[in-house]
Order: C-alpha cells, then structure tokens, then sequence
C-alpha cells in the first residue's frame, strides 16, 4: 500500500468511527444516558477535590498572559534577524503592572501580551533585575479591567500542598498543570546571587517562565523560572521564584524601576566540611576542631574570608577568620541568610552586626552601601 492510499484508508477509518459513533452506540446496546449502577461514580471528596481544581484554574488563568517578544538580532548571528520567543506573565496591579522573568524579556526589541481572552496589548518593560531574574512589564489597561493576582505568603506554603502551574508551554498558551510543592528554599548552579526557589512537579516546560504556580485559594505561591532537565522538557523538576522574593523584588521595580541592594563588602563562605578541608594547612583537622577553634557549639553563621579594603565591613572594622552570626538583630545561618539580609539593608543606614572573633562575642556597627552591579558581591 502506497502512501497516499494509507493516508486516505486513515481519514477513512476516521471518519467513519466519527460519523458512526451514534450508530455503534446503538449497535453494543450503549446507552448516553446510562444509569447508575452502569457506571462508577466519584466520591464526594474526589468531586470537591476535582471542583477546587475547576474553579483555582478558572479564577488564576484570568491573571496570567502570554507574553511574545521579539529579540534583538546578536552580532555573532550568520544571518541577523528578529527571534520571536514567547513566555509567560502575571498580572500584578489593575493598572496594567505584569510580573515576569528577566530572560523571558531582556534583550527584547518589541514586546506583546496576550490576556485569557484574547486582547492583545503591546508592553513596555518598566524595570529588570537579572540577580533575581525577574522583570515588571507595563501594558496600557485603559479602560480594561483587569484582575491582579493575590500574593501567598511563600514561607507558610509546605512540602506537599497543591499547587497549578499555569503559562505557555511550548506556544500553549494558559495551560494548566498540578502538581505539589516538593521543597522549598532551593538553590540551583545557575549563576544568580538571589534565588529563593519552591520545587514542584507540577509539569513546567519552556514558554512557562514568567507564568504562575498558585495554590488551590487562587494565590500566587512562585513564579515558574526553571527546570532541571537534560533535554530541556520537563523531568519531574520544576521550580518557581517564591512569591515573598517576587514580592520584594516587584515592589521596588514598581516604585524605582531598579533594585537597589545592600552591600557590606565581605566575601564569606558556608562553615562546612568545604572550610575544613581549605583549613587543613592550619591545623584544623575535622568539623569539631573547627567549631572548637571558632568557639562555637555547632555550625553557625558564616566564616569571613575576605574583607576588601575601603569597604564597608573593612571601615567598621571587620577582619578575615570572624564569623558573623547576627545582623540588626536576626540570626544568620548559612550563607544564604546572609545574602538575603544585606540585601534588604538599606543603603545609607548603619547596620549592627555580632561576629565571633577570638572564641568572643562581639559587635560592630557597618554603614551600608548600595551593592555595585558586577559579580557576585554580599
């Protein structure tokens, strides 16, 4: 059989199982309207379950959009043009401010969003901050009424909630996945200094970046980012921008266009097995020498490697080997407590910090300073 001849005993076959359904129907003596003890019916609990889903998707989808840009053509092209990528966002204010990622839209020449019901507006993007990967777009929502997306408080979500991952998988758009958180507080190899990401399996695939992951009262949990993948589809991980540091982030883009963060100007690291091994030329010879060198009990607060002259720590008078364990009053744990809490400083103000320096508690007063654009910096 040629090709062309099983193509059309295919679109054959086709349509007759489509025009002879009503008629196979009657022939194996299937009923439409069966009665009850023909089928199984779902249990209360399912059917609510199954409605929560129904009406989360409903509400969420209207706050999230599909976003099309067109990116600037890059030197190294062989042959320049425009590539269009699409991805998603989240409706954020009713004056038309849209959350989303910073790859989804850096480097975007024209920028187009798509809302649940088909308009289209054109979009503008009113700030991007690459450390958090995440950016605000504007649309012109004259006239529009839009519905913004309430914000969870991500700190209270917990390991096995439900959650909807919904966006523009591979064009699709307003798609709808579920799934559960897996963890929270991730970190990934990627090179951001500000991740704060909640792991779900609910399905993520690329054109889901910028969209939402809500929980089941309709609130935005995280923004979808990333997965981790060999073959760039979805692998069971996926992960999200948590919606306290999407909060954070958009705030501040919406009020000043930029994110200004706090700097100390210190280089620390984590007190692990890691530390040990680079202290060996010392003499420390496992974890418990170190805790017991450092005067500590158990792992905590970061260890100072470096404090770069004329900063700001160096002026306060912090040294290489201290160990900061507090910062205006909260506790710092590892390295990413650290990172977060200088962040949020506010450049300008004098911060109060308590380090150990010669198995002694101390504390210091550091100015902070608005952390310079570059490298990693803390």
């Amino acid at each position: 059989m040629n090709r062309g001849t099983s193509i059309t005993v295919l679109a054959a076959i086709l349509t007759l199982g489509i025009a002879g359904g009503v008629g196979l129907q009657k022939a194996l003596g299937v009923r439409p309207g069966a009665p009850a003890q023909d089928r199984i019916e779902a249990t209360p609990a399912a059917k609510q379950m199954q409605e929560s889903f129904n009406r989360v998707a409903e509400f969420a989808t209207k706050s999230v959009v599909h976003i099309t840009t067109q990116a600037r053509p890059q030197p190294e092209d062989f042959f320049p043009q425009a590539q269009q990528n699409v991805g998603s966002g989240v409706i954020v204010s009713d004056q038309g401010h849209i959350l989303t990622n910073s790859h989804v839209v850096r480097d975007a020449r024209g920028l187009f969003v798509r809302s649940a019901d088909g308009r289209e507006f054109r979009g503008d993007v009113v700030g991007d901050d690459p450390d958090s990967d995440l950016a605000l777009v504007k649309i012109d929502a004259a006239g529009v009424k839009l519905q913004p997306l309430p914000f969870a408080d991500s700190d209270r979500v917990r390991v096995g909630d439900w959650v909807l991952a919904i966006g523009s998988p591979f064009g699709y758009n307003h798609s709808v996945s579920a799934g559960i958180v897996s963890a929270k507080h991730r970190r990934t190899q990627m090179n951001l200094p500000y991740q704060d990401y909640i792991q779900t399996d609910a399905a993520i695939n690329p054109g889901n970046s910028g969209g939402a992951l809500v929980n089941l009262n309709g609130e935005l949990v995280g923004v979808n980012a990333a997965i981790v993948s060999q073959n760039r589809s979805f692998e069971g991980i996926g992960l999200a921008i948590s919606a306290n540091l999407a909060t954070w982030v958009k705030d501040r883009l919406q009020k000043d266009g930029r994110v200004r963060r706090g700097y100390l100007g210190v280089h620390p690291v984590e007190i692990n097995q890691q530390l040990v091994d680079a202290l060996r030329q010392d003499g420390i010879r496992s974890l418990e020498d170190l805790l017991s060198d450092l005067g500590l009990e158990t792992p905590r607060g970061v260890f100072i490697v470096d404090v770069p002259e004329g900063g700001p720590a160096a002026r306060a008078g912090v040294r290489r080997g201290d160990v900061l364990v507090e910062l205006d009053g909260k506790a710092i744990s590892h390295l990413q407590d650290l990172f977060f809490r200088v962040a949020e400083a506010e450049p300008g103000r004098k911060a109060k910090v308590k380090l150990m320096r010669d198995r002694k508690l101390r504390e210091l007063e550091v100015e902070v300073a608005e952390r310079p654009a570059g490298p990693r910096r803390k």
